[in-house]
């Protein structure tokens, strides 16, 4: 039974060692595999388009297993920084201009 300062942890916690991030079960993120419909839920895409990213070499990277491709969470995870350190818009959460 958890207690209830543990039930506000969020889902990925640091690792003690302070090298890789682990989620609540204590597994390191390098070591959880998505599906396409768990990646394509996440950033709220069809799976379609995540295949279409897939076979135009965009998009996160993935690990072909048989015939499915899989996600690992830490190479996901990377994805959507990057997505977010090059996109549009202003981290400036006030708004305010840069200009004299």
């Amino acid at each position: 039974m958890q207690s209830h300062s543990e039930s506000k942890r969020s889902p990925v916690e640091p690792d003690p060692s302070g090298t890789k991030p682990v989620d609540l079960d204590g597994q390191r993120n390098d070591e959880i595999w998505l599906s396409t419909e768990d990646v394509a839920r996440r950033l709220k895409i069809r799976p379609k388009t995540l295949a279409a990213w897939a076979a135009a070499r965009r998009g996160p990277r993935f690990a072909r297993m048989g015939r499915y491709r899989r996600y690992r969470l830490a190479d996901l995870l990377c994805w959507e920084q990057n997505q977010l350190d090059q996109g549009g818009g202003s981290s400036d959460s006030a708004g305010q201009s840069n200009s004299p």
